[in-house]
C-alpha cells in the first residue's frame, strides 16, 4: 500500500492538461475537483471540515494564480551578506529580513538584495537572542524591526539602522511566540506554544508588558513540554488565525482569535478516518492549505503533500505549486505564505539546475519566457548567495 505521505502519481495540471474519462480527454481545472469539505454550524460558529478520504487527484497549481506580484531577488555575494536556505523571511515594501539558524544571524537587506546590516545574533547579550529567531516583523512606516527568539522574555526592537531601541517585556516566559504589532496603540497580540509553565496560549498586552486580556492554556497545554511542536499563524486575511502543529499526530483545529470578545472560534479542521498524519494549516485569502508532514523525512525538507480547499465551493485536491513565472519549475521545497506574502529561499545551484532543465525543453516555453529564463540563468553562478522569491498574495 502506498504511503499517505506520497503525492498521487496521476498529476493533473490546472491549465492546459487533461485526464481520460471513458476513453475521451476532458480538460480539467481546479473547479472540477470534488467537494471534499462541508460547513457545520454549532452554537453560532461555522466550522469547515475537510474529509481527507474524499481528496483524490493532484493538480499542478500555477503559483501566479495566487499572487498579484512576483519578484526574484539575488542576495548580495559579500561575505557579510551570506545566509542559508533555512532562513525565515520577513517582508515590507522596501526591506527583507532573514532569520537563519545556520547563518546564526538576523540580517536586513533592501529589496534589491543589497545587504544592509546584521541586527542581532545568538548569544547572552542584551540585544542578542536564544538559539534562533522564531518570528519577526518589519514596521517600515515607523522604521522598526521586531524580533522574538525560540524562548523569550522580551520582544527585541531595533530601528532600520540597526540601533537597539526599548525592548518590549513579556509577562510570561514565551516558547516559540508569534505576534502581531499594533504600533499606533502600542499594543500587541501574542500566540505561544503552551508548555506547562505557560498560563495563557494567547494574550493581548501593551508595550510595557501589562496583560489586557488572555486565553488560558487549558486544553492546549502540551505534555510533555517539547520544542518539536510548533505554533502557526498565517495572517493572510483580516482574521487572526491560530493553530498548533503537534509532533505526535493529533486531531486539531484552526481557530480565529476574536479580540473583541476574547474567544477562539473554530474555523477549519481535517477529518481522518484512519491514522492521523502530522499536518499544519495555512489560511489563504480564498483557500485553506494543509501541509501533510512526513516526520521521517524532515532532515531533507521534502516536497510535502499539500491539500488546497476552496472556502466557497468546498472543492479541493492535492496540489503541487509550480513557478509558472519561471517556466513551471518546481522551485524550492520550503515555501511560506505569511502576513500577506509568499516567500521562499533557494540555493543558486539548485535554481540553475531547474532553470537549465526548463531550457532543455524549449517546445514548452514561448520565446518571451525562454529569454526570461535564459537571462536569469546566465546572471547567476553556482557559487552565488541564495535567491529569494517574494510574491504578494491576491485578496
Amino acid at each position: 500500500m502506498k504511503s499517505k505521505f506520497s503525492i498521487l502519481l496521476g498529476i493533473i495540471a490546472i491549465a492546459g492538461l487533461s485526464c481520460r474519462e471513458s476513453g475521451q480527454k476532458k480538460s480539467l481545472t481546479f473547479a472540477d475537483c470534488p467537494v471534499v469539505a462541508q460547513c457545520i454550524s454549532n452554537n453560532g460558529d461555522s466550522l469547515i471540515v475537510c474529509d481527507i478520504e474524499q481528496v483524490k487527484d493532484t493538480f499542478n497549481i500555477p503559483l501566479s494564480s495566487l499572487l498579484s506580484s512576483f519578484e526574484v531577488i539575488r542576495l548580495e555575494n559579500a561575505e557579510d551578506a551570506l545566509t542559508a536556505v533555512d532562513g525565515v523571511v520577513a517582508v515590507s515594501d522596501n526591506y527583507i529580513g532573514i532569520a537563519s539558524f545556520k547563518a546564526k544571524a538576523y540580517k536586513l537587506y533592501d529589496k534589491k538584495g543589497n545587504y544592509l546590516r546584521t541586527l542581532s545574533k545568538p548569544g547572552q547579550g542584551p540585544n542578542e537572542y536564544y538559539i534562533s529567531i522564531y518570528d519577526s516583523y518589519i514596521d517600515e512606516k515607523n522604521q522598526k524591526v521586531y524580533l522574538i527568539s525560540f524562548r523569550a522574555t522580551q520582544i527585541m526592537v531595533f530601528d532600520l539602522e540597526g540601533n537597539a531601541l526599548e525592548h518590549i517585556p513579556l509577562p510570561y516566559v514565551t516558547h516559540k511566540g508569534r505576534f502581531i504589532i499594533y504600533p499606533e496603540k502600542e499594543m500587541l497580540t501574542m500566540m505561544v506554544l503552551p508548555f506547562l509553565d505557560t498560563p495563557s496560549v494567547i494574550w493581548e498586552q501593551d508595550f510595557k508588558g501589562n496583560v489586557h486580556q488572555e486565553i488560558p492554556s487549558g486544553q492546549f497545554v502540551i505534555k510533555p513540554s517539547d520544542y518539536s511542536n510548533e505554533i502557526w499563524e498565517s495572517l493572510n486575511t483580516s482574521k487572526i488565525d491560530f493553530s498548533l502543529v503537534y509532533w505526535l499526530p493529533t486531531r486539531d483545529t484552526l481557530y480565529h482569535y476574536q479580540p473583541e470578545n476574547n474567544r477562539l472560534q473554530p474555523r477549519f479542521t481535517l477529518h481522518f478516518n484512519e491514522e492521523v498524519i502530522r499536518h499544519n494549516y495555512i489560511e489563504l485569502p480564498n483557500h485553506y492549505l494543509v501541509w501533510l508532514i512526513d516526520q521521517a523525512a524532515w532532515s531533507e525538507m521534502p516536497r510535502f503533500s499539500k491539500i488546497l480547499v476552496d472556502k466557497k465551493t468546498m472543492r479541493g485536491c492535492y496540489v503541487d505549486f509550480k513557478l509558472d513565472m519561471l517556466g513551471n519549475i518546481d522551485g524550492p521545497n520550503k515555501i511560506s505564505f505569511s502576513r500577506g506574502y509568499f516567500t521562499a529561499i533557494m540555493d543558486s545551484y539548485a535554481l540553475k539546475e531547474q532553470l537549465e532543465k526548463a531550457l532543455s525543453q524549449p517546445d514548452k516555453l514561448n520565446p518571451e519566457m525562454r529569454k526570461k529564463i535564459k537571462d536569469l540563468n546566465n546572471s547567476i553562478t553556482e557559487d552565488d548567495n541564495n535567491i529569494v522569491f517574494i510574491g504578494k498574495l491576491k485578496d
